[in-house]
C-alpha cells in the first residue's frame, strides 16, 4: 500500500469503521510527502471534525480548498466546521456555494436549513427544509429538523406531521417521540405529551432531558410530587442539568419546601450564573419567604440579563401588587406584553392591576383579552366577574361566574361571587342549594378564597364567619405579615407624646354612609388630650362632608396614590399610638396596611360587622347587646364593649325641610306604607316571604324598596306576584341626596328589617327621621346592629328574637295606628337625648376606650 490512492482510501475505510485514530495516521503520512494534497487535508479535516476539533478541522479543509476552490464537498464540510463554531452566516454561505458547484443533494439543503434558523431566518429555513424533504425523503432527520422549525414557528400540527413521517420511517426513533411530547406540552395537551415523553423514555431511559420535561408536564398537571421525582432523575443521570435544578426548585416551592427550593436554583445559579429561569424561580422562592427585597433584586437582575423575560416581569409586578405599588406593576406589565403580546395570563395580571388602581373599563377590556387567548383560564372568568360588578353590570357578572363553573365546578371563589351577585338582583331560584353548596365546599377551608364580606348576607353562623375571615387574612395578609421584617419600615416611636396619637384609616372619606355616621366625631374630639389624623386612601369627589371631614381633622392625609408600604411608613412617622381602620373586608378596603402593623395597637370599628380574623388587629369595638357576654369565642380580637350603641350619629345630619307627597313618591293616598331602604343583597326569600304576608295580611298597605338595580326590582314584583301580591304594592324609591332621601321616612309608617344581614346605617336614618323600626337580634354581629341601635333608642320592645315574634310584632304595630302614632310621637319628643344620639357621650366613651387600650399596652410592656 504505497501509492497515495491506496493510502487515502484505507483512511476512508477507517474513517468509516469509526477508527479516527487511525484514518489520521494515514493521511498524516500522504501530507508527510505531499504537504498541501488537497484530497488528504480535506479527509483528514473531517476526521478532525468527528473528532470534536472543529478549529482544526476549518483549517485543514480550507487549505484543501485552495487546491480545489470549487469542490462541492469541501465547501459543504467546511460550512459544516462554521456551523458547529456558530459562525452561522459563514455556514450559510459556504453550504450555498456548495449549492452552486452542484451538490443539490437533501442533507446539504437540511444544513442550509439549519444554518439560517440559527440565524432567525425561520421562513427561508422552512423553505430549505422543504426542499430537503423533497430530495430526501429516506433521511428521518430532514423531517425531524423540519418539524422542530415549524413548531418554532408555532405551525404546531404541520410539525406533529413531521414528526409522524420520521416515526413511519423508525418507529423507535426517541427524538420524535420527544418532539411531539414537547409540541402536546406546549399546546396544553397534557395527556399526550405525559404518552409520548414516556415512549421516549422507554427508548432512552438515560435521557436527562426527557426526564425534565416529563417533570414539566406533571407540574402543570398539578402533580408536583409526581414532577419533583422526574427532575431528580434528571439531576441523578446529569447533575449539572440547570434546568432540572431550576425546575426542581420552582416545584419545591409549591411543596412548601422552601430551603431545598432555594438551594435547588442556587446550584443552577453557581453553574450558570445569568440563568434567568433560575433567578426568577429564586425570586419567587423569596417572595414567597417574605424577602421582598432580595425578590425583586432577582427579578431585576434576570430582567437585566433578558428585559422581555415575561416571566420576571409578570412576577416582579406581583410582588409590586401585592405592596400596593401599582403604578409600577402596571409599568411591569405593559413591558412584558409588548414583547409577549399572546400571553394570556399578563393579560390576566395587567387586568387586576388595573382593577385595583380603579380603571375598570381597562382592566374589563384585558381580561377579555385575556380569555380571547386562554379561554379555558377559569381564574380570568372570576376576575373579569369581580370587575364587572363594580359598575353594576350585574347580568353580565353572572354570566362569566357561571362560565367559570362550567370550567371548574368545585371553584368556591366564583361560586361564592355567584351566590353574592345572585342576592344584589333577587334571583332566589336554587339558593338554599347554593348556599349549602358554599357551605361544604368553602367556609373557612384552606384556599377557598370566600369573601368574609359576603358571607355576612348569607344565613351562616357566627363561627363560620370567623373561620372564613381567619381564612381569607392567612391568605392574603398572611405573607404581608410574615414579611414585615423583611422590609424596610420606619421603627416605630418610642418618645411619649404630649397627647394620645389616635389615626382613622378609611376610602370612605367622601359621599358614602359612613362618612355621613362619623363626620361629628371628628368635630368633637378632645384636642387637648388627643392628635386626631385621617388617612384617607378613597376618591376625591370635591362634596361637602368630604370638606366637613377633612375640616374635621388636625391632620387628613390623602394617601390614594401610595403603596401598602408608603402608607404604613407614613403612619409609622406620625407615631400613631392607636390605628382605628373603618373598613375591615368592606368595598375599597386595605387591610394590608394594618398587616405591617403601622401602629401599636390597631381596632376594628365601624365599617366591618365582624371579625377581621386577624392577629395584627387587636381590638373589635362593639357594645354589650352586639357582643353580649359569652360570645367573645368568635372574634379574633379582643372585644372592647362601648357602654351605649357602637354606632356613632351625627346630630347635624339633615333632613330637607321639604316633606314629599305620597302622589310624588308613587305611594297611595291611604293605606299603611311599610319601607326597607336596605341593600337587595340583604333581602333573603325567607324576610321576602314574610313581608308578603304581612302585606296580605294589611288590606290596601304597600311595601316602599330602595331601587338598586333593576334586575332586583324586577325580581322582587315577579315574586310578588308569585306569592299573591300584586306587582304594584312593591314601590320603588329612586336614590336622592340624603337630606332628601331622610325626609321620605315622614310619609313611610313603619320600616321593616333585614335578617340575618340587619339595618345599619338605615336604622339609625329611620330613626333619626322618626320612624319606627322592628328589627330579629340573632347570633352574629350583623343580625344585632340593629337591635343595640333601638334599645339605644329606648325602643327595646322592637326587637324580637325569632321569625315568628318578628311577624307577629309588625302586625300588631300596623294594625293599630295609635301605637305606630305614639312611637313617632316618642321619637320626636326625645329624640335629641337618646344615647343613640348623644354623639359627645359617644365620643367620650370612645376617648376612653383608646386610653385604655394604651395603657394595657402599656402595662403589658411592649415597645
Amino acid at each position: 500500500m504505497n501509492s497515495v490512492a491506496e493510502k487515502l482510501q484505507a483512511a476512508f475505510g477507517r474513517f468509516q469503521a469509526r477508527d479516527l485514530a487511525g484514518a489520521a495516521r494515514l493521511c498524516g503520512e500522504v501530507l508527510k510527502d505531499a504537504p498541501r494534497h488537497p484530497e488528504a487535508l480535506h479527509l483528514l479535516g473531517v476526521v478532525r471534525l468527528a473528532g470534536g476539533n472543529a478549529d482544526e478541522a476549518a483549517s485543514l479543509i480550507r487549505q484543501a480548498l485552495e487546491g480545489n476552490p470549487r469542490d462541492a464537498a469541501m465547501l459543504e464540510n467546511l460550512g459544516v466546521a462554521q456551523f458547529v463554531l456558530r459562525n452561522f452566516i459563514a455556514a450559510e454561505n459556504l453550504f450555498r456555494d456548495a449549492l452552486v458547484q452542484g451538490a443539490l443533494h437533501g442533507q446539504l439543503y437540511m444544513r442550509l436549513g439549519m444554518a439560517l434558523a440559527s440565524q432567525g431566518k425561520l421562513a427561508d429555513a422552512v423553505a430549505a427544509l422543504r426542499e430537503a424533504a423533497v430530495r430526501s425523503p429516506d433521511i428521518p432527520d430532514v423531517h425531524l429538523n423540519l418539524g422542530n422549525i415549524l413548531a418554532e414557528r408555532g405551525e404546531a400540527e404541520e410539525a406533529l406531521a413531521c414528526f409522524e413521517r420520521v416515526l413511519a420511517q423508525q418507529p423507535r426513533h426517541p427524538a420524535a417521540h420527544f418532539n411531539i411530547g414537547s409540541v402536546h406540552r406546549s399546546a396544553g395537551r397534557l395527556e399526550a405529551a405525559e404518552a409520548s415523553f414516556s415512549r421516549a423514555l422507554v427508548l432512552a431511559p438515560n435521557d436527562a432531558d426527557t426526564h425534565n420535561n416529563l417533570g414539566l408536564v406533571y407540574e402543570r398537571q398539578g402533580q408536583p410530587d409526581k414532577a419533583a421525582s422526574c427532575y431528580r432523575q434528571a439531576l441523578a443521570l446529569k447533575p449539572d442539568h440547570i434546568h432540572a435544578l431550576s425546575n426542581l426548585g420552582n416545584v419545591l416551592r409549591e411543596l412548601g419546601l422552601l430551603e431545598e427550593a432555594a438551594a435547588s436554583c442556587e446550584k443552577a445559579l453557581a453553574l450558570r450564573p445569568d440563568f434567568s429561569d433560575a433567578l426568577v424561580n429564586l425570586g419567587n422562592v423569596r417572595a414567597v419567604q417574605s424577602r421582598p427585597e432580595e425578590a425583586q433584586a432577582l427579578y431585576e437582575r434576570a430582567l437585566l440579563i433578558h428585559p422581555a423575560n415575561a416571566d420576571a416581569l409578570r412576577n416582579l409586578g406581583a410582588l409590586l401588587r401585592a405592596q400596593g405599588r401599582m403604578k409600577e406593576a402596571l409599568v411591569c406589565y405593559r413591558k412584558g406584553l409588548e414583547a409577549n403580546p399572546g400571553q394570556a395570563e399578563l393579560h390576566h395580571d395587567l387586568g387586576t392591576a388595573l382593577r385595583d388602581s380603579g380603571d375598570i373599563d381597562a382592566a374589563i377590556a384585558a381580561y377579555q383579552k385575556a380569555i380571547t387567548i386562554d379561554p379555558l383560564a377559569v381564574h380570568t372568568y372570576y376576575n373579569l366577574a369581580e370587575t364587572l360588578k363594580v359598575p353594576g353590570r350585574f347580568d353580565e357578572a353572572i354570566a362569566q361566574y357561571e362560565r367559570a363553573l362550567a370550567l371548574k365546578p368545585d371553584y368556591t371563589r366564583a361560586l361564592n361571587g355567584l351566590v353574592y351577585l345572585r342576592q344584589h338582583v333577587c334571583d332566589w331560584n336554587g339558593i338554599d342549594l347554593l348556599w349549602e353548596r358554599l357551605r361544604l365546599g368553602g367556609i373557612g377551608k384552606l384556599g377557598s378564597g370566600v369573601s368574609p364580606l359576603s358571607v355576612l348576607y348569607m344565613p351562616f353562623s357566627a363561627a363560620e364567619q370567623l373561620a372564613c375571615s381567619r381564612e381569607w387574612a392567612r391568605s392574603n395578609l398572611g405573607p404581608l405579615i410574615a414579611a414585615r421584617s423583611g422590609l424596610r419600615m420606619d421603627a416605630p416611636p418610642r418618645t411619649p407624646h404630649a397627647r394620645l396619637r389616635i389615626g382613622y384609616l378609611s376610602w370612605d372619606f367622601h359621599q358614602h354612609a359612613t362618612s355621613y355616621l362619623v363626620a361629628e366625631l371628628f368635630e368633637l374630639h378632645d384636642r387637648n388630650r388627643f392628635e386626631v389624623f385621617a388617612y384617607s386612601y378613597g376618591p376625591d369627589d370635591s362634596s361637602a362632608i368630604r370638606a366637613r371631614i377633612r375640616d374635621g381633622f388636625e391632620h387628613f392625609t390623602d394617601v390614594a396614590g401610595e403603596s401598602f408600604i408608603e402608607i404604613a411608613q407614613r403612619i409609622r412617622r406620625d407615631g400613631i399610638d392607636v390605628l382605628v381602620d373603618l373598613k375591615g373586608y368592606t368595598l375599597g378596603s386595605r387591610p394590608q396596611i394594618l398587616a405591617l402593623q403601622p401602629a401599636p395597637i390597631q381596632v376594628n370599628w365601624l365599617g366591618f360587622p365582624g371579625s377581621m380574623g386577624t392577629e395584627c388587629v387587636d381590638y373589635i369595638l362593639a357594645d354589650p347587646f352586639i357582643i353580649p357576654e359569652g360570645a367573645e369565642r368568635h372574634y379574633a380580637e379582643k372585644v372592647v364593649r362601648l357602654p351605649d350603641c357602637y354606632q356613632v350619629n351625627d346630630r347635624k345630619r339633615e333632613i330637607s325641610a321639604v316633606t314629599p307627597s305620597r302622589e310624588e313618591c308613587g305611594l297611595p293616598a291611604a293605606g299603611v306604607v311599610f319601607c326597607s331602604f336596605n341593600q337587595t343583597a340583604k333581602i333573603l326569600p325567607d324576610v321576602f316571604a314574610r313581608w308578603m304576608r304581612i302585606l296580605k295580611a294589611v288590606p290596601g298597605s304597600v311595601l316602599w324598596l330602595l331601587e338598586t338595580n333593576r334586575w332586583a326590582s324586577a325580581n322582587l314584583r315577579r315574586a310578588a306576584t308569585e306569592q299573591g301580591v300584586a306587582a304594584e304594592r312593591l314601590v320603588f324609591a329612586t336614590r336622592k341626596p340624603l337630606p332628601e332621601h331622610l325626609a321620605r321616612y315622614r310619609i313611610a309608617d313603619l320600616s321593616l328589617d333585614t335578617y340575618p344581614y340587619t339595618s345599619h346605617t338605615t336604622a339609625s336614618d329611620a330613626l333619626w327621621a322618626g320612624c319606627p323600626l322592628v328589627t330579629r337580634a340573632g347570633e352574629t354581629f350583623a343580625s344585632r346592629v340593629a337591635g343595640s341601635i333601638l334599645i339605644n333608642a329606648g325602643m327595646r320592645e322592637l326587637v324580637t328574637d325569632s321569625a315568628a315574634g318578628w311577624e307577629r310584632k309588625v302586625l300588631e304595630l300596623a294594625t293599630a295606628p295609635g301605637k305606630l302614632a305614639n312611637l313617632r310621637q316618642t321619637l320626636d319628643r326625645t329624640r335629641d337625648t337618646l344615647p343613640l344620639f348623644d354623639t359627645p357621650r359617644l365620643v367620650r366613651n370612645l376617648e376612653s376606650a383608646y386610653v385604655d387600650m394604651f395603657h394595657a399596652y402599656l402595662a403589658a410592656g411592649r415597645t
